[in-house]
């Protein structure tokens, strides 16, 4: 590895530290919780089959790493807690879902947005663990 490609390193791991992904994650925890239950009625319709699906897979994709990467970083004793994270965002899927289905008319549950959530969960873990070595601090 080149000098360049270490201070790039190091400069993304400065950006992404532990307080910018926690306080990113929960604003994009609560944009997120507010854009899948709003009841959007004046929203255009995408005519792309499974639109809604890849969306659920890439929503889960980010909110996974983000608190893969922020458990990571400030992770001290060398312990993650990823199993604890994918199933906090595995049940967090299935509440939302719950929900739309429960209290809001122009909503529904979906069996297969719940499928879309999970796939977005793993796929997220794979990539966690193919960019985790950038962020780990080298003394």
């Amino acid at each position: 590895m080149n000098s360049m490609d270490f201070s790039m390193m190091q400069a993304i791991r400065k950006l992404l530290g532990p307080n910018t992904l926690k306080y990113g994650g929960i604003v994009y925890t609560s944009i997120i919780t507010f854009l899948l239950l709003f009841p959007f009625t004046h929203m255009p319709k995408v005519d792309m089959p499974s639109f809604d699906k890849i969306g659920h897979v890439l929503i889960f994709v980010l909110l996974v790493l983000i608190w893969l990467l922020f458990d990571l970083l400030r992770t001290t004793s060398g312990r993650l807690r990823g199993f604890r994270i994918l199933i906090f965002a595995f049940i967090y899927g299935i509440v939302i879902e719950v929900l739309q289905g429960m209290f809001f008319v122009s909503r529904t549950a979906d069996v297969w947005d719940v499928v879309a959530n999970t796939t977005g969960i793993l796929l997220g873990w794979i990539v966690f663990n193919r960019v985790k070595k950038v962020f780990i601090p080298k003394n």
